[in-house]
C-alpha cells in the first residue's frame, strides 16, 4: 500500500470517527431531552437501515450488467491499405 492510499484511508477513518461521534451525541441529546425514547430511536434507526438496504437492492437490480457486443465495421478492417505502412520505419533509432 503506497503513501497516498494510507493517507486516504487515514482521512476516511478520521471522517468516520467524527461522524460517529456527532451521531452518538445527537442520539444522546434526543434521548436526554425526551424527544424520543431509547427504544423509539433504535426502531427508527433500524427501519432506516432496512429502507436503505432495500433501496440498494433495487439499484443493484437496475444496474445489473448487460452483455455489450462491440462490432467495428469500417473500411480499414475490410481492406488494409499497404500505403499506410510505407511511411513508417521499423529499424534502429537514428537510421531512418
Amino acid at each position: 500500500m503506497n503513501l497516498t492510499s494510507r493517507e486516504i484511508i487515514k482521512s476516511l477513518n478520521e471522517r468516520l470517527f467524527t461522524q460517529s461521534a456527532v451521531i452518538e451525541t445527537l442520539c444522546e441529546l434526543l434521548i436526554s431531552k425526551e424527544v424520543v425514547t431509547h427504544e423509539e430511536l433504535e426502531e427508527l434507526i433500524y427501519n432506516n437501515i432496512e429502507t436503505r438496504k432495500d433501496e440498494l437492492k433495487e439499484l443493484t437490480k437496475k444496474l445489473k450488467p448487460t452483455k455489450i457486443q462491440v462490432s467495428v465495421q469500417d473500411e480499414f478492417n475490410n481492406a488494409f491499405d499497404e500505403g499506410l505502412m510505407e511511411g513508417m520505419y521499423y529499424g534502429p533509432v537514428g537510421e531512418a
